[in-house]
């Protein structure tokens, strides 16, 4: 659930609006990707970051800071490898860190967000007290739940979970960047990584993402699996989403022409 509400709900839907959900819809999904940070820091840094992809300005580009800081290091505050390296291993631990951090820190670029901060929902649940709340529900309740009913393998099984699903999602902002094919005349290092796209349930085409940020499907190639995209066409036929932007892959040949090598 967690990968789907950060790459639906905080990626795809609250920072590029490429489609629109049902209020209660929205507030839902939103809510259980908190883990991921306050609503409206997370959309201001994505958008920042979009702004200036690779440069000296990208918040966390590996090409200019490095794996590590693009990884975690960036929203840590940490350039020290080893440090990193353990955050990223930390699992509910980060709970504990985060739900301090986040609402405090990273937040020079909130005013790219002033749409979501004027939501009374992301407004609230964006300040300190309300957020650290809202993250130890996030822990309590599912490793409460795992640890009632299945004891210590219970508890790890749900600690080793969190590694990868934080992880992986990190890796949008390390790996992306470094390991997969350009398919576009560019001078960020998007990449498309097909490993990347299945962990992350189809943001792993990133090169894609980042040549059409609009699109509320990825993968715009035929045969590229996007999971994310069959969700949002899933909540489209239920009428929980709406006005939604798909880039087919025919306008993509036909906007680029020579311009990439798809």
């Amino acid at each position: 659930m967690a990968g789907i509400s950060v790459g639906i709900g905080y990626h795809r839907f609250l920072s590029h609006h490429s489609f629109k959900l049902k209020k209660w819809f929205e507030y839902f999904i939103i809510t259980t990707g908190l883990p991921a940070g306050t609503p409206i820091q997370w959309a201001g840094n994505h958008r920042y970051h979009h702004a200036h992809t690779d440069m000296e300005k990208d918040p966390h580009s590996p090409v200019v800071n490095g794996f590590w800081y693009a990884h975690n290091g960036w929203y840590i505050n940490s350039r020290n490898s080893f440090v990193c390296f353990l955050y990223a291993l930390a699992g509910p631990v980060r709970f504990i860190i985060d739900s301090w951090n986040r609402p405090r820190t990273n937040q020079q670029f909130n005013y790219l967000a002033p749409e979501i901060a004027a939501d009374p929902y992301y407004h609230f649940i964006s300040k300190p007290v309300p957020y650290m709340f809202a993250l130890w529900l996030h822990f309590i309740l599912p490793f409460g739940m795992a640890y009632y009913f299945w004891g210590l393998t219970g508890f790890f099984s749900m600690w080793l979970t969190l590694v990868l699903v934080f992880n992986f999602g990190d890796a949008i902002d390390s790996v992306a960047h470094l390991y997969g094919e350009q398919p576009y005349k560019k001078k960020d290092h998007a990449r498309n990584n097909w490993f990347m796209a299945i962990v992350t349930l189809g943001d792993g085409w990133h090169a894609d993402h980042h040549q059409f940020p609009g699109s509320a499907r990825l993968g715009l190639k035929p045969g590229r699996f996007d999971c994310s995209w069959h969700i949002i066409s899933m909540l489209k036929f239920f009428r929980i989403a709406y006005d939604v932007n798909n880039i087919s892959y025919e306008k993509v040949v036909t906007q680029l022409k020579n311009n990439t090598s798809l």
